[in-house]
């Protein structure tokens, strides 16, 4: 019988205000009920909280989505290095006095940032007091710009901190709502280094291990959570744009095949409404008029939106460690040029991996180039979910049968089968994919390469299996004998 493994869409399952979750269901994409792998994503609005659960089965959580465009890279300091940029020294004309030009060339700077400053304050006034003081401020940040310190001038902001702790630069001077930045290389470096810190403190997120104290996370883009059995965990998004979670995870334990099922602590559909308000009343010591509040107040349903005066709990650096690896800031595993790049989760840099039982790689896949045909060797399922970009995949099953021929893009969930060869070609835009492989440990073998299988055979027998002469074994050998895993464009 033949499996459908057509790259599927998920579909909401619940949500309002605050946001919404969504599955991807076994009727559609059986692979996932053969396989016994769960797929769901969260999608939180601003001030969107997801209700405290557990889950019945062990997960790996991604962070996929950037601010503002789901397809916009972010931009990185280090470009700027949080510094202005350099000038060119001007080209001093011959027998001009030095003094004359330098005199002049302060001049013209002290009247662009008085320019730059009057302009702030007049748009500034218009907003009533806040936005006088807004104005004031931009103007102080722009003249401690000026020395060149942006720290000095993220300080000067106000209480405006990262989820890191560190402090960025205010967004009174130029918010994200603002329009395009004041073309003024004063500005230009507090803009990007806010920019991208509003880009990567992005959500927080509460996780229990059993019999353990409370973990609050900060959660940006590319990272990755392992979640074992028993974890009770909650989600929150404290900026203006969505926070996406991408949840992958073996079922093989869970209630249904194929799907998450989540036990809410509260909630319309929470653990205690289910209870008699005497058997609470006698768990949590308290009188029934109590526990009839604190059970039936909460009348969302798995996610809620909550009112901008509550403070949620702040994240804490320290949490991260052990719990969280951010696949865009950890080292390559593999890194070729105009090709991709690799990051694979394991229980080398995410002890907590070995308790889920499952692996994971993100990989970007570059403009145009291909990705080796390979096949996990450790008889490991790999389910993969398109982050952004779009590209052709070919996946070859038993009998040299092309079981899959298809363009993925942004969104889409499809498994390759054990064993089964799988190839992918990015689109002109590229293409990024996350992957969960039902192995702690994946091992793969690739079909193409320097490292492909083939350059461990000897000539004779690749001879035979191909039935050619040594001339073609020869060419065929010489090819991508520096390339691995994957390749370039042909130019």
């Amino acid at each position: 019988m033949e499996i459908d493994l057509t790259p599927k869409l998920a579909k909401k399952e619940y949500g309002g205000n605050g946001g919404a979750y969504y599955a991807w269901c076994p009727n559609e994409l059986p692979m996932l009920r053969e396989g016994n792998i769960g797929a769901g994503k969260l999608a939180l609005e601003k001030n969107g909280f997801a209700l405290p659960r557990y889950s019945d089965s062990a997960k790996s959580g991604f962070s996929t989505v950037l601010p503002g465009s789901r397809f916009q890279q972010p931009l990185k300091r280090r470009r700027f290095g949080g510094k202005f940029p350099k000038k060119k020294k001007p080209q001093r004309k011959r027998g001009r006095k030095r003094e004359e030009g330098g005199g002049r060339r302060r001049r013209r700077r002290r009247k662009g940032r008085a320019g730059l400053e009057e302009a702030i304050t007049s748009g500034g006034g218009g907003g009533g007091g806040d936005g006088g003081a807004a104005a004031a401020t931009a103007v102080q940040l722009l003249r401690r710009a000026g020395s060149g310190d942006d720290r000095t001038a993220a300080t000067a902001g106000g209480e405006a901190t990262s989820c890191d702790g560190e402090l960025a630069a205010s967004s009174l001077l130029l918010p994200p709502s603002s329009p395009s930045p004041l073309p003024s290389p004063l500005a230009f470096p507090i803009w990007y280094y806010e920019w991208e810190k509003h880009f990567n403190c992005h959500g927080v997120a509460g996780i229990v291990l059993p019999e353990k104290e409370e973990k609050v996370l900060a959660i940006k883009k590319g990272d990755a959570i392992a979640l074992p059995f028993g974890v009770v965990t909650w989600w929150y998004n404290k900026e203006d744009t969505e926070l996406v979670v991408l949840f992958l995870g073996d079922t093989s334990k869970g209630h249904k095949a194929g799907s998450f099922t989540d036990f809410f602590l509260t909630g319309s559909n929470g653990i205690f409404t289910g209870f008699s308000t005497e058997f609470v009343s006698r768990a949590w010591d308290l009188e029934e008029n109590v526990v009839k509040t604190m059970v039936g107040k909460q009348t969302g349903n798995g996610i809620v939106k909550l009112d901008a005066s509550l403070k949620m709990p702040e994240p804490k650096k320290e949490h991260r460690d052990g719990m969280a690896l951010n696949c865009e800031e950890a080292p390559l595993d593999v890194d070729v040029k105009n090709g991709g790049r690799v990051v694979v989760l394991n229980t080398k840099n995410l002890p907590l991996v070995g308790e889920v039982g499952l692996g994971a790689d993100l990989v970007r896949l570059d403009p145009s180039a291909m990705c080796s045909p390979g096949f996990s060797c450790d008889s490991a399922l790999q389910v993969t979910y398109i982050v952004r970009g779009s590209g052709r995949v070919q996946v070859v099953g038993i009998d040299g049968k092309r079981v899959l021929e298809t363009t993925l893009k942004g969104g889409n969930l499809f498994i390759v089968p054990r064993f089964f060869v799988v190839s992918k070609i990015g689109d002109p835009d590229g293409m990024e994919w996350f992957s969960i492989i039902t192995t702690p440990n994946p091992i793969f073998t690739h079909l193409a390469g320097s490292i492909a299988a083939w350059k461990a055979l000897s000539p004779q027998v690749i001879q035979a299996a191909f039935n050619v002469g040594s001339d073609v074994e020869q060419q065929f050998r010489d090819k991508r004998a520096k390339e691995a895993i994957f390749f370039p464009p042909p130019k």
